[in-house]
């Protein structure tokens, strides 16, 4: 938890209120909202969301996005490979660390957090052990402790958590035994009480918290019955109540709680009827309103706190529509957005909240794609949101080596890095990698390898790491979100290369079974899309059998596995991909079809969640002569394809269906056959090159119309082809 003022001046200024506005509060009331106070979320300035966490239960992962915390969008940011069935996932207080209960594992993966990108670092000693069937966890406010409910054993294991390192130590009697089937629990705010729900038997178990060593003691009258299968609880940030998700029951109990003995007591009219099988539920940071997730209506239900009673009543318009068999929901800090991890569409589903209402309402674009299975989501908080800021701009020029600019994150301007070009061969296309760290070079027609880089992220200047060899010819190369693996494509070989990333020096090994080169014919161009569970691969040959062919991407080993039915084709008479990206929510790829055989201009397809089958979303739509480079803006609303034609079309994303229509002003004048094509990480600026030239474009935000910069064009080599853009988070 981050708050606006500096603790010391915080609890003076508390002290000297209380001193002169409030003589008669008695000593022990004071002392009680003076600790409320200091670890209520955003009392003294709202939190911003920063990152949300996302368990997927089907493939051992955990998604890691970054959240725009003016308009709630979640960005795809990696993801990191977990123990067997992660079900739940909890964050500490101060955003420093991560923790994961592996169902299927009967352990908890640990991460540190890096506050700055989100990235996930595994912590020593990690996986720690649990009893068997650890369904979910949980932090205490103060960060000092972490529980598990372990669903097969019946039982609550404790730890405490090193401030330092956040390696987990097993609290003196845990496991502390539990009712039957254990699947939620929950800290109460002041950090003294313990909830659990028992979904087995139909109850809550309330525990005291020892504030010395976390150990657990039964609360008199607990366990407490609830309704039939409680699977979620939420505990409003006042501390006074405390609600209940019964997923058999198709209801919501409601108690008040005893903040000074943390025993609980139905709060009248509860159960409040919910949607089919309420799965979870989350009070916002206001306690005013309420949410449950409801798996078997795939919907949100929405409620007003009463703030004396904790009664709760329907919000006009609920519920509200969600994706397939939501099983989690999270409110963030700031409390102006809600997430849904939808269990069987695969997604997540994004929703702006009225903090006067309550009420939802979708965000657009969106749903976002997550990986297999999202059971458990957790959203991080911080004092400044998300920033994505431009760094350098890495070239292909195919007539030797890596021009390297600077990005000016301002005005976008570009200047060429002291040393640049770097490298050698020739180079068509070129890739960055998530972190920044690496650069990779499809180093084309005579090398027949793909140039490994470090980036010296201070300067942008390139060091060579060597070699390795990929097919004839290769074209494309691209780099999963994960930073670990890198896919080439060899025009002149059917198949495949695949490699694993050494995260030290960035050099390349080959993957075991490259090349993959089931169902592929000329391939060059490759993509991986946002959740690094796809890689696409646009064919050049041959006359009516030249599409796209989809392989799923093994997140332990990066092996490829052709997904049954590629390559998919454009429609009849339209032909050769020359290039193929995936929107930023992994719903829609597009293509830019070359035409050779056939006509061209651009395509779309939907993309299946569960197996990664695409579907053509209708006709060819227009574009200019021989299309070549396309990619879409980071925000998933616009669609850009380079011509032969010296034009860039445009177009605008349906966010229902995925499908194009042209932008006001399209197609944007360029100069000479344009080629490659990368927005960058801010979504300020677009950049292409064409042949002889690097040009720069300003994105209109609101109608995605471009206007060339001021600077543009910028020397960046002899031939430039293929280009991308690197950037920071910060």
């Amino acid at each position: 938890m981050r708050l606006g003022i500096p603790a010391g001046k915080r609890f003076a200024n508390l002290e000297k209120l209380m001193r002169i506005n409030l003589p008669t509060l008695s000593l022990t009331v004071a002392l009680a909202l003076l600790l409320f106070l200091s670890l209520a979320p955003g009392a003294f300035g709202v939190t911003d969301p920063r990152f949300a966490f996302v368990a997927n239960a089907n493939d051992n992962t955990i998604s890691v996005y970054t959240v725009n915390a003016t308009n709630g969008f979640l960005r795809d940011n990696g993801y990191v490979v977990v123990g067997a069935k992660p079900s739940g996932v909890t964050v500490t207080p101060n955003g420093k660390f991560l923790y994961v209960a592996d169902s299927g594992a009967a352990n908890v993966s640990a991460f540190s957090v890096n506050l700055q990108n989100g990235e996930l670092t595994a912590i020593a000693g990690s996986p720690f052990a649990a009893e068997t069937g650890p369904s979910t966890v949980a932090t205490d406010p103060s960060g000092k402790f972490l529980y598990v409910a372990n669903k097969t054993s019946g039982n609550i294991s404790a730890y405490t958590i090193n401030s330092s390192t956040g390696a987990l130590t097993v609290v003196a009697g845990s496991p502390f035994s539990a009712g039957s089937s254990p699947a939620a629990l929950k800290v109460d705010p002041s950090g003294k009480f313990l909830y659990v729900a028992n979904s087995g038997s139909n109850n809550i178990s309330a525990y005291a918290i020892t504030s010395t060593d976390g150990a657990l003691t039964p609360i008199s009258g607990s366990p407490i019955d609830v309704g039939t299968t409680p699977v979620a609880l939420s505990i409003a940030p006042s501390g006074k109540f405390l609600y209940v998700a019964n997923s058999g029951s198709n209801n919501v109990s409601a108690f008040s709680l005893s903040t000074s003995s943390g025993v609980l007591t139905a709060i009248s009219g509860s159960p409040f009827a919910a949607g089919t099988k309420p799965s979870s539920i989350a009070v916002n940071p206001s306690s005013k309103f309420l949410y449950v997730a409801n798996a078997g209506s795939n919907d949100v239900s929405e409620f007003t706190v009463n703030p004396t009673t904790g009664v709760l009543a329907h919000i006009s318009g609920s519920p509200v529509s969600a994706g397939t068999a939501p099983a989690t929901l999270a409110v963030d800090s700031s409390g102006k957005f809600l997430f849904t991890g939808n269990e069987t569409s695969g997604d997540v589903s994004m929703f702006t909240l009225n903090t006067t209402t309550g009420a939802l309402a979708a965000i657009v674009p969106g749903p976002t794609r997550a990986r297999k299975a999202p059971v458990s989501l957790v959203v991080s908080s911080g004092t400044t949101p998300i920033t994505y800021t431009p760094s350098y701009v890495f070239v292909a020029d195919f007539e030797g080596g890596v021009p390297t600019s600077s990005v000016n994150a301002s005005s976008g301007a570009l200047t060429a890095v002291k040393g640049s070009p770097f490298g050698s061969g020739s180079p068509r296309a070129v890739a960055a990698s998530p972190n920044g760290k690496f650069v990779y070079a499809a180093n084309g027609n005579g090398t027949n390898t793909v140039g490994e880089y470090t980036v010296d992220t201070t300067t942008g200047a390139l060091t060579s790491a060597g070699t390795i060899a990929s097919g004839d010819s290769p074209y494309s190369v691209a780099i999963d979100p994960s930073n670990r693996f890198v896919f080439a494509a060899a025009i002149n070989k059917n198949g495949v290369y695949a490699y694993k990333i050494n995260a030290t020096t960035g050099a390349l090994t080959a993957i075991a079974g490259s090349p993959f080169a089931a169902d592929i014919t000329a391939p060059d161009w490759v993509a991986v899309d946002p959740t690094g569970r796809f890689l696409m691969v646009a064919e050049a040959c041959c006359a009516n059998t030249a599409g796209i062919s989809v392989y799923t991407i093994s997140p332990t080993t990066g092996a490829l596995t052709a997904v049954a039915g590629s390559p998919f084709l454009p429609p009849t008479g339209t032909s050769e991909p020359s290039s193929v990206t995936v929107d930023p929510t992994g719903r829609f790829v597009y293509v830019a079809n070359g035409g050779s055989f056939g006509t061209g201009g651009v395509t779309g397809y939907s993309i299946n969640a569960s197996t990664g089958k695409l579907t053509l979303l209708g006709a060819l739509l227009p574009a200019g002569a021989a299309p070549w480079g396309v990619t879409t803006d980071v925000t998933g609303k616009f669609v850009y394809i380079t011509n032969n034609d010296a034009t860039i079309n445009g177009y605008a994303i349906s966010n229902a269906t995925g499908k194009l229509t042209d932008l006001k002003g399209s197609p944007f004048s360029a100069t000479v056959a344009t080629r490659g094509i990368a927005a960058d990480p801010s979504g300020k600026f677009l950049y292409l090159s064409n042949g002889e030239q690097l040009l720069g474009y300003g994105i209109n935000a609101v109608s995605g119309a471009l206007t060339e910069l001021s600077t543009s064009p910028y020397t960046t080599g002899l031939d430039p082809l293929g280009v991308c853009v690197s950037g920071t988070i910060k």
